[in-house]
């Protein structure tokens, strides 16, 4: 199979692929196509190209009952309804972490919810053939949880079957690292992972700059953090913010644009000069315009646009962290890179519930979106 390398920083998805050849690079380079790696309980489906010719999802799933019963707890991180309309997904070209809905049990593994979840959207995406990686302690060597993976396999295999979408290989594992062993869970094959680190997909992220988190809970807490002595109490009350006539909102995106342009030579910001970027950005047309040109191009590894978002998410009150959060969420999303889009945005609407835009790209990443239409629309 082939997947992208990345999605351009330009907002434009790069023509460079990256073919995998074999059942162990396919393992070893899950870490890095999901940003971390993820842990028992879960079923990971990297989906192929879309009826538009574009790289599909890598897909996350907890599954209830893969691990001993339907109260059994999820894998790592907070689960999220599947990507059929209930909710979940966490981004396209880069990661959708989903856990299970309804269904009618399977005699093992207690819920298809996951399965029948993700067939709806492959039949609407046009997605023709996936791979599956299921996530198990023991799948490789005990009996029992063999047999759990391959229920869970199989549930897969069926309801996308149903859709028109063909399972090219299905394989078990217990975690992710070098030497450990993984099965073909539809036949017969054995053999042991290489090392995450030596694929060349963690080679192309390497050199982009994309670090790989332990975990999902990891890339959640970055989004939380605040620094020390942050402004927490909104000075301005919880009024709209207004400015007067385009004039004003031309004014305060250029007062943006400086403080990006400083923050990229080197130069600080104090707290006072903070406040007031944070201030303007509560109007939405001065929001809507900063979004809209983030749309035409994306952020960079050093970009001053980035710098100047994090230190409204760590310094500044709830509504204006709210907006930074969003941004930093749309940045993510138009990259491919769901997790982080999923975790900034969630922590947005955490900061400023009437976070109305935020809750919008949730949706979008809930319903599978993909960032070349949300682009489009934020472009224009």
């Amino acid at each position: 199979m082939t997947a992208n390398g990345r999605i351009g920083d330009d907002g434009v998805d790069d023509p460079r692929t990256v073919v995998i050849s074999s059942p162990e690079e396919l393992i070893a380079s899950i870490p890095s196509m999901l940003g971390f790696p993820p842990g028992p309980g879960s079923v990971v489906v990297i989906c192929g190209r879309t009826a538009d010719g574009h790289a599909g999802p890598v897909v996350r799933m907890d599954v209830d009952g893969l691990l001993g019963g339907p109260g059994s707890p999820p894998g790592e991180g907070d689960g999220r309804d599947g990507a059929d309309g209930r909710g979940g997904a966490d981004g396209w070209g880069g990661a959708e972490d989903c856990r299970s809905g309804e269904g009618e049990p399977s005699p093992v593994v207690a819920d298809d919810g996951p399965a029948r979840g993700l067939a709806r959207f492959c039949s609407r995406e046009g997605v023709t053939d996936v791979h599956l990686v299921v996530v198990h302690e023991d799948c490789a060597d005990g009996h029992s949880a063999g047999l759990r993976a391959e229920d869970a396999a199989a549930a897969f295999e069926y309801w996308l079957g149903l859709a028109g979408t063909q399972v090219v290989g299905a394989y078990g594992v217990g975690e992710f690292a070098h030497g450990s062993p993984w099965v073909d869970l539809f036949g017969m094959v054995r053999g042991t992972q290489v090392d995450p680190d030596s694929t060349e997909i963690a080679a192309v992220h390497a050199f982009d700059g994309r670090v790989r988190a332990g975990s999902r809970a990891e890339i959640e807490r970055l989004y939380q953090v605040r620094d020390h002595g942050a402004c927490d109490d909104d000075p301005h009350g919880r009024g709209p913010a207004r400015l007067e006539g385009a004039l004003e909102v031309d004014r305060a995106v250029r007062a943006h644009e400086d403080a990006e342009r400083r923050l990229e030579d080197g130069e600080e910001l104090d707290d006072d000069e903070l406040a007031g970027i944070g201030r303007v950005l509560l109007d939405i047309a001065v929001r809507d315009e900063v979004y809209r040109r983030l749309a035409h191009r994306g952020l960079c590894d050093r970009d001053g646009r980035r710098l100047l978002w994090w230190s409204l998410a760590r310094r500044r009150p709830g509504r204006e962290r709210s907006v930074a959060l969003l941004l930093l969420g749309a940045a993510a999303y138009f990259a491919g890179s769901g997790v982080h889009a999923r975790s900034a945005l969630e922590a947005a609407v955490a900061a400023d519930p009437a976070n109305s835009l935020a809750r919008l790209l949730l949706h979008g990443l809930e319903n599978g979106l993909a960032p070349e239409r949300l682009r489009r629309v934020a472009a224009a």
